[in-house]
């Protein structure tokens, strides 16, 4: 997974050709600590269809705000730039392939 900042995540999440889905969290964050792993595998089963990226909302504040991110975990999928999708809360690895499976056959 990409940790993008400030800096990074307009080339690397707007502009990026492939859907992104940004993880938003902070290392304080226990239930961000227990979907993390989750994340990780998931990245290398959608490497081709999906790039995954962290974002640290305490490091980045003013990214968080600018897509209203209020509480976390809080995982935002952008495709062209925009945001197509969002899943907040700590979910099982299962349930969030199924919740990616079914934002990429819409998106």
């Amino acid at each position: 997974m990409l940790d993008v900042t400030k800096d990074t995540f307009d080339k690397e999440v707007l502009k990026n050709k492939l859907p992104v889905l940004v993880d938003f969290w902070a290392p304080w964050c226990a239930p961000c600590r227990i979907v993390s792993p989750a994340l990780e595998k998931l990245s290398n089963e959608y490497a081709n269809k999906l790039k995954f990226a962290k974002l640290n909302v305490d490091d980045n504040q003013e990214i968080a705000a600018q897509f209203d991110v209020r509480g976390i975990p809080c995982m935002i999928i952008f495709k062209n730039g925009s945001e197509v999708d969002r899943i907040i809360g700590a979910y099982p690895e299962s349930a969030l392939r199924q919740k990616i499976d079914l934002i990429l056959a819409k998106s």
